[in-house]
């Protein structure tokens, strides 16, 4: 999402840690190049489980 504002850009790459509502854990992968993302992937990381 931009922010032109802050002149920001944000990406939310879902949810990684091992709590809350999401069932898969995933995070972005990307390249920046000067002003421009290149090679944008969402990667699963699997099922959450418990901590132990």
């Amino acid at each position: 999402m931009p922010d032109k504002r802050l002149s920001h850009l944000h990406m939310n790459p879902g949810s990684y840690g091992h709590h809350g509502f999401h069932l898969i854990r995933t995070v972005l992968r990307f390249s920046i190049d000067g002003d421009k993302i290149n090679n944008l992937r969402v990667i699963e990381l699997g099922r959450r489980g418990i901590l132990t």
